[in-house]
């Protein structure tokens, strides 16, 4: 059998026109932000145990009443893993929707179907404290 031979044809061939290395620096930037915002999706979120509502009602109650934060889990699940855990202060509540003050300053809503879990965040941690913990 007769061997088969490769041909190689490079973009320049082509007609491509190389800009530089200027080019390569702005892409590969580009291409790996975006492999980091995957990576950081990808990341493996273990269930938390599943808290009864009433279980859930009571921490949100005692947190609200001691503006104490709080560290939530969805009960929801995405690509195989559940979200990671919402940093929180219960900002208050009005029929079925509960008020969440994020750590960033925003404000969003749940109901109390929507949490897994619920569970004490160590103060230093929301207000960026040296944390001295062995």
């Amino acid at each position: 059998m007769e061997p088969t031979s490769i041909t190689r044809i490079t973009p320049e061939q082509l007609g491509y026109k190389d800009r530089g290395i200027v080019k390569w620096l702005g892409m590969m930037l580009s291409d790996h932000s975006e492999a980091l915002k995957k990576e950081k999706n990808k990341l493996e979120v273990k269930a938390k145990e599943m808290m009864t509502e009433e279980e859930v009602a009571m921490v949100l109650q005692q947190a609200f009443a001691t503006k104490s934060p709080v560290l939530i889990q969805a009960n929801t699940i995405r690509d195989g893993n559940y979200y990671k855990d919402v940093e929180c202060k219960v900002a208050g509540y009005a029929e079925n929707q509960i008020y969440l003050c994020l750590k960033d300053g925003r404000v969003t809503s749940c109901t109390l179907e929507e949490i897994r879990n619920i569970e004490w965040m160590n103060p230093l941690n929301w207000y960026d404290k040296r944390n001295n913990e062995v």
